[in-house]
């Protein structure tokens, strides 16, 4: 929906439509977010490296930094420095610099020759091919949702899972809003284990809960004794 009202835009700031026509949003329902397990991973990286070891390059560096497909293929040498990697031809339009895990550091370092960056020898038909051979080959040929953009899902999920806040994980991603990254907020199971343990513990009685009294101190049950016995007195009196 969102592309179609792009292009009736630009159509009619260009004259083509004399009108832009109203549409009714519906809330799109969130579906089931697929990305890779740790044995897909292998398996599907293995049989990428024997087909292409630029293309496995890529992958690996892909899925370790979030980036998408276009955002990995456009670097050049400068965007990758010190153990960073900037994306500056974004999506969203934003730039962004995230650091680099060591394999994804050891993935972009390669001869540069004449190449413009450290994946520049790849074109994103080739890439995607060598990616369905080798889907097909570990058995995934039929899952629609294996592609490429899987590896992005993938990263996200693992730093959910692994604890990172919401907030920085749309900063690593250039999400534009939160709410993008809310996606993958129902993977953050762990952030629930807390309201286990009150649940497994047995409900108390109030007595039992209760703190118990203090003991008197040395001396003080006498002298409170003795000072009922004077206000009695003085009652009496």
């Amino acid at each position: 929906m969102s592309a179609l009202s792009k292009l009736l835009r630009k159509a009619y700031k260009m004259g083509d439509i004399h009108s832009l026509p109203e549409f009714r949003r519906q809330k799109e329902r969130a579906g089931r977010i697929r990305f890779l397990e740790r044995e897909e991973e292998e398996a599907l990286f293995s049989a990428i490296r024997s087909r292409s070891e630029d293309a496995w390059r890529l992958s690996v560096f892909l899925v370790d930094t979030g980036c998408r497909l276009g955002e990995g293929l456009g670097l050049i040498w400068n965007d990758v420095q010190d153990g960073r990697a900037s994306f500056w031809i974004t999506k969203s339009g934003r730039s962004r610099t995230v650091p680099l895990t060591l394999r994804a550091q050891q993935a972009a370092q390669i001869p540069r020759g004449r190449l413009k960056g450290p994946f520049a020898m790849l074109q994103q038909v080739r890439y995607r091919a060598v990616w369905n051979e080798a889907k097909a080959e570990i058995g995934l040929g039929a899952d629609e949702q294996v592609v490429p953009h899987i590896l992005r899902h993938t990263c996200a999920s693992r730093l959910v899972q692994g604890g990172i806040d919401m907030r920085r994980i749309q900063m690593w991603l250039g999400h534009q809003t939160l709410q993008m990254t809310m996606r993958y907020a129902h993977l953050a199971t762990n952030d629930l284990d807390s309201c286990v343990v009150v649940l497994e513990n047995p409900l108390r009685r109030p007595a039992e809960t209760a703190a118990p009294a203090a003991a008197p101190a040395p001396g003080a049950e006498g002298a409170e004794g003795d000072e009922i016995s004077f206000a009695a007195a003085a009652a009496e009196g």
